[in-house]
Parts: C-alpha cells; structure tokens; sequence
C-alpha cells in the first residue's frame, strides 16, 4: 500500500515495524522539526505578511497550526482568525488566541460565522500545494463572498523547477537531540514529501504528505476563471508567493 508513497531510505524503512502517518503536519513527534523551520522562517511569509498589514486589516488564515503566524500577527494588533482542521493544534494557543480559530476545514469555510469580510485571505507555509486544482477552485468560489471588494489571496508554493532539483533529496538535522530526515520525490503531477523521526527514547515515525505542482501561469488560469486576476508577489530561489484579488477592480 505504501511502497508508491516513499521513496530511497524512506522506502526501505517500510520493512522495519514502524508507524507511518499521512497527517505530519498535526503530528506531536515532528512538532520540534517544524517549530525550527518555522523559526528559521525560510520562506519569508510572516516578515512579508508583518511590514504589509496594519491594525485595519482584518485577516482569515488557512491552517493556523501551532499559531506560527496568528500570534505575531495579533500582537502586532492585527485582527486576525484563523481554520484548523485538527483540534489538539489548539493546544499551542493561550485562551484568546484559540477564540479566534474556528475548527474544520476549508470545505467548510462558507458555513463558519463570520462577523465580516476579510481584507486578505491566507495561506501560508506553501500549504496551498495541499489543495488539487479542483479542491482550489471550489476554494476560490467559496471564499469570494468573505473578502472585501478590495480584498486579497496571498499564498505561496514552490516553483516546479524548484521541486524538480529537491527530487529525491535528502536532507538530515538533529533538533533538540532528535533525528529528522525527510525529502521529495516527483510523481507525475505530483511531489511526495516523505520524512523520518528517531527521538532519544528510541520513538521511530513515517510520514508523508502528497503535495500537488503548481506554476504561475496555471494560477493564473484557475484564478481567471471565477473572476480573479493573479499577481507575483515574489519569486526567489523557486519560492513563489502571490496575490489574487477581484478582476474588477
């Protein structure tokens, strides 16, 4: 079931009697590999998003996770929500903070009360890769009634040139004496991320997340069909975030 899912040292760690998760993102045991990545903020996001909104900006964020983006952002005095479909993620937030997430996902979006329109829209950490073009559609239709008529779509993805030279790379770290491995592998309009976990209790961990390629021109294509127009925001080293707002403006 799983050998098309993995690949390399990944693959071979099938043979070993180990748990394997396709919900990383959620899952405690990667919880320290991620808090670092999110601290290094390799792609920038939450610097762009804390020099470009100010306190009459009224945000909505996809995946608020362990709060990596709405806390700054708050404190900041910028009035932000948030959706997370896994409710133990809540657990990173203090009180006011988790009074601010509503808990589901985004085919839900539209069914949350929402005490006004949103002047951007959210997604940040290259989650949108995690969207199928039909899944991003219906998003796009979906959340059109939630934004101002001024209001955006900010979202970021990796370039294909970008996932085609990370293709069955392996990068290895220790955080907090725990082992992380994990790299992509291409699979036909897809990209596969596969990781490893070994904590020093001996605790060994599988993961994957099936991710979908996107381009600019193509965002451009889907944006257009419910009305939108789409605009690079930045494109650097094969990190590309962008911007969709109403085409009748």
């Amino acid at each position: 079931m799983y050998e098309t899912l993995f690949f390399g040292t990944f693959k071979s760690k099938l043979k070993e009697e180990i748990e394997i998760t396709n919900n990383i993102y959620q899952e405690p045991v990667f919880a320290s590999y991620y808090e670092s990545i999110a601290q290094g903020n390799m792609n920038g996001d939450l610097d762009y998003y804390l020099t470009s909104f100010n306190e009459n900006d009224r945000v909505l964020e996809i995946g608020t996770g362990n709060g990596r983006i709405l806390k700054p952002l708050l404190r900041q005095g910028i009035e932000i929500y948030g959706i997370e479909p896994e409710e133990e993620m809540l657990t990173f937030l203090n009180e006011e903070e988790k009074s601010r997430v509503y808990i589901g996902g985004i085919e839900d979006i539209h069914h949350f009360e929402h005490s006004g329109n949103y002047t951007h829209i959210i997604i940040p950490a290259t989650s949108v890769s995690l969207f199928d073009e039909q899944f991003f559609l219906t998003f796009l239709k979906n959340v059109k009634q939630l934004l101002t008529s001024k209001g955006k779509i900010l979202f970021d993805f990796l370039s294909p040139d970008c996932i085609a030279e990370l293709h069955e790379k392996v990068s290895v770290e220790k955080i907090n004496d725990q082992l992380f491995m994990s790299g992509n592998f291409i699979k036909e309009k897809q990209f596969i991320y596969n990781i490893y976990t070994k904590t020093t209790d001996g605790e060994r961990k599988l993961g994957y997340s099936v991710k979908n390629i996107y381009s600019v021109d193509q965002v451009n294509k889907l944006s257009a069909l419910f009305g939108y127009k789409a605009h690079v925001l930045r494109d650097h080293k094969g990190y590309v975030m962008m911007e969709v707002v109403n085409d009748e403006l």
